[in-house]
């Protein structure tokens, strides 16, 4: 099987030929430790996803068997940031009341020329029969982070109509955007969108079904690929409901806030599991016998019948040591043939 048929075909719920590996992104930094040098084309996207670009290096192919590539097309957040060890860290939200709405100026998703890049970058990577994954986002996270979480809960309680209000926005944006998205020719979109913490969910279950989940749908209803949706935390009071969005894939399923084994018991016939090979411990601060055991035991654990696909439990950050990161992938050749 090509790299592309694998993923497809575990996103359908099957078994390919061997575990496929997905990251939705890989730091630069890492990428230059992976490699040992500096000259190598880099990724065009920060962390901030403030324009169209790839969110990972082509160079990586040279030393890691992952089978995707990663082009991002979101609208912008506006926040404040600030760079430590490489990375972008959202420090707060600048949208705090009404005056503010004048600074969220998102690209006009029915401009062809703003999906440009996104088509070169197909007609670049179309032949290398890698699947090609596409990241947009459908609101929700644009909109807290906008607002500067503490903000955001506190309003979605004492003004609740200025958070939606601000939503739509977002997602008024994403339902134009999916349908240009739709037909740039990826294989599969991958929609990070955040909604809850290692306790749960992020704002009840309640304010999510009533609130939260019909804004979500509109847009979902409109995707056309294959999807994965992303989110930390644990979704377990919501997940019933989430599932209704008719996603293909659920990722990254962090290790200490959800059990991938028990979600496969549960959920493994309906969905496509992606995950996760623990970010906090395992790829940061083990050791490379430890990164093979964990690979090993999420390979014969969730990959029985097919429906799994290898991941980072979140992405692959400067923070990652090299050597783990290597030591997935040979572990990933290793016991990853069906």
């Amino acid at each position: 099987m090509t790299s592309r048929e694998r993923v497809l075909t575990a996103l359908k719920g099957k078994q390919p030929d061997r575990v496929p590996w997905v990251e939705s992104s890989i730091h630069n930094t890492l990428v230059e430790k992976l490699l040992r040098r500096k000259d190598f084309e880099k990724a065009t996207v920060t962390q901030l996803f403030a324009m169209p670009g790839a969110r990972f290096s082509p160079a990586v192919f040279e030393v890691l068997a992952i089978d995707n590539t990663n082009f991002s097309i979101a609208p912008p957040r506006y926040v404040k940031s600030q760079t430590f060890e490489g990375m972008d860290i959202i420090i707060d939200g600048l949208i705090k009341d009404e005056n503010d709405l004048e600074k969220i100026a998102l690209p006009n998703p029915d401009d062809d020329a703003f999906y440009q890049p996104a088509r070169d970058f197909v007609a670049r990577f179309r032949d290398s029969n890698r699947a090609l994954g596409v990241t947009t986002r459908i609101g929700v996270s644009n909109t807290y982070l906008s607002m500067g979480i503490e903000h955001f809960s506190l309003q979605l309680y004492d003004n609740p109509e200025f958070v939606f209000r601000i939503l739509d926005l977002f997602v008024n944006w994403a339902e134009k955007a999916i349908l240009k998205i739709n037909e740039l020719g990826f294989d599969f979109l991958i929609v990070p969108e955040d909604l809850a913490w290692k306790q749960g969910p992020m704002f009840s279950p309640k304010i999510f079904r009533e609130h939260f989940l019909p804004r979500m749908k509109r847009v979902a209803e409109k995707i056309r690929i294959p999807w994965i949706y992303h989110s930390d935390g644990n979704l377990m009071s919501i997940l019933d409901d989430l599932l209704t969005l008719g996603m293909n894939g659920l990722a990254n399923i962090e290790p200490n806030a959800m059990d991938i084994s028990e979600l496969k018991k549960k959920y493994g016939t309906r969905i496509c599991l992606v995950g996760n090979i623990d970010l906090h411990y395992t790829l940061t601060q083990g050791t490379p016998d430890e990164t093979e055991a964990e690979v090993k035991k999420r390979i014969e654990e969730i990959g029985p019948g097919g429906g799994y696909i290898l991941a980072s439990s979140n992405s692959l950050t400067p923070y990652c040591k090299p050597e783990n990161v290597l030591a997935m992938h040979r572990a990933l050749l290793k016991y990853g043939n069906y």
